[in-house]
């Protein structure tokens, strides 16, 4: 089962990270958070140098994007039906 880790929490070790307070090794043993995961916070959180969005918002907006394509399509489809009647 996936552990869940308050985004407080996550942005506390990317910041001990990024500033070189500590290495991924220390925090791994300080915190007990797995190496890789830290890995992969501090890389999710690193703005993008094409769209200046970190991969967490990148990931946020497609989702989005995807959630409201679904909205209209409905949408489309709904008014279709009126336009029958």
């Amino acid at each position: 089962m996936t552990k869940r880790y308050p985004a407080e929490f996550k942005q506390n070790i990317i910041d001990l990270y990024q500033h070189k307070i500590k290495s991924a090794p220390e925090l791994t043993k300080e915190y007990g958070v797995g190496y890789s995961t830290i890995l992969k916070w501090v890389s999710g959180s690193q703005k993008s140098p094409v769209n200046g969005l970190t991969a967490d918002e990148a990931k946020a907006h497609s989702k989005r994007i995807k959630r409201l394509e679904e909205k209209k399509l409905i949408l489309k489809k709904s008014l279709g039906l009126l336009a029958k009647d």
